[in-house]
Formats: C-alpha cells, structure tokens, sequence
C-alpha cells in the first residue's frame, strides 16, 4: 500500500472545514429563513430575503469545492470532471423529458428545489463509479 500524500491530506482536511462552516450557515439560514416567515402577514420583500438567504452559505460550499478541486491533481480531477458531466446530462435531460412528461402527460408537478440535490447526489454517485472503471 502506497504512502498518503500530505498535501492531499491537508486539501480535504481544509475541504471538510471550509464545508463545516458554510453547513453550519446553511442551516441557520435555512431555519432562521423559515422562521422569519412563519407569520401569514409577512412582507414581500422578507419573504424573499428569507427565500434567497440560503443562496450565501450555499456560494460558500461552491468555494470551498472549487479550492478542494484545485488542490487535486489531475487524475482525481479528471474524475470529478467526468462525474459532473454525467449529472449534467442525466439531471438535465431528466428535467427535460419530465417537463415534457408534466406539460403533455398530466404527469404530477415536481418543485424545482429538487433538481440541485439530484444534481449533486447524481454526481456522487457517478464518481464512485467513476473512480471504479480505473481499480
């Protein structure tokens, strides 16, 4: 078995803190939003404030990705590349037939909200397999 590089070591471990922290505020900007709109009166423009508070914490674990990815090397990089391209193309060709299938086919209203989670679990799984094609 191959040593660990400690310059990888150091990525993730800046990786899962920089995560830890926009999680964190993700949360509290997710129930502190829901909270501020609790109330049937709630003005317009607290509402949306509430609505596109999450947007902050979330650009923050965009961030902490993008320097996770810039501290792999190439392989490891290639890998998360490909396993983005296929979530792409599954989630957004499966937004595409299903959007077809709800206007044509009567078929039941899916809220958008969920095609960014698709997305990123999509994405996780095709770099496991991804990362299986070259053991």
């Amino acid at each position: 078995m191959g040593e660990t590089n400690p310059r990888i070591i150091s990525n993730g471990r800046r990786y899962m803190g920089n995560m830890a922290v926009a999680s964190v505020l993700y949360t509290a900007a997710v129930f502190g939003g829901a909270f501020a709109i609790r109330g049937d009166n709630t003005p317009q423009w607290v509402a949306i404030g509430a609505a596109l508070l999450p947007l902050l914490p979330a650009l923050l674990m965009l961030r902490a990705y993008l320097i996770f990815l810039n501290g792999l090397d190439e392989f490891q990089r290639r890998i998360q590349t490909d396993a983005m391209l296929v979530s792409a193309a599954v989630v957004g060709f499966g937004s595409f037939a299903y959007g077809f299938l709800e206007e044509w086919a009567n078929f039941p209203h899916l809220p958008l909200i969920w095609v960014f989670p698709a997305l990123i679990g999509i994405w996780g799984l095709a770099a496991c397999i991804i990362r299986l094609r070259y053991k």
